[in-house]
């Protein structure tokens, strides 16, 4: 039988069928936090300068900008949820955006938005997927282990002294 198709990681596959272990499965796979951290500053920058249209568009860059830097934190975040291999880029892009969204936003959604972008794209940027594990390495480690004892071996068939 094929090695590599005979072994199953716990990160390829969700272990049980049930809702709790695929969510889990999910949640083990991506940077969730980080992602889940940049979505929430994106509402608390979208959710404060709330108005009426007239009074947005009145505003000018400073409300329109308030949704705009909403929005993009917003995308990243599900960028790094969906796409877990752009995470980097998405991260970046989360950390710029928070930093924008100081002077461009009421304080960058009163300072809570921004430093909500800003740790969860430090943490999707630092995230790592798990490395699979590798089939076979109690069978090599063991090889190892008795091709040592061998060596240690006295070698018979010389003449005893």
């Amino acid at each position: 039988m094929n090695e590599q198709a005979s072994t199953t990681s716990s990160t390829t596959e969700p272990r049980g069928g049930g809702p709790l272990a695929r969510f889990r499965h999910f949640r083990w796979t991506r940077p969730f936090w980080g992602g889940l951290f940049i979505i929430v500053g994106g509402l608390i920058m979208g959710w404060l300068p709330l108005g009426p249209v007239t009074e947005i568009i009145h505003l000018g860059f400073g409300g329109i900008g308030g949704y705009l830097c909403a929005l993009v934190l917003i995308a990243m975040g599900l960028i790094i949820w969906f796409i877990p291999g752009s995470r980097v880029v998405a991260a970046i892009i989360a950390v710029i955006v928070s930093l924008i969204s100081f002077p461009v936003t009421n304080i960058g959604g009163l300072v809570v938005g921004m430093l909500l972008g800003l740790f969860g794209g430090a943490m999707a940027f630092g995230w790592s997927p798990d490395k699979p594990r590798r089939a076979g390495w109690r069978r090599r480690r063991a090889a190892r282990r008795d091709a040592q004892e061998r060596d240690r071996e006295p070698v018979s068939g010389g003449a005893p002294r």
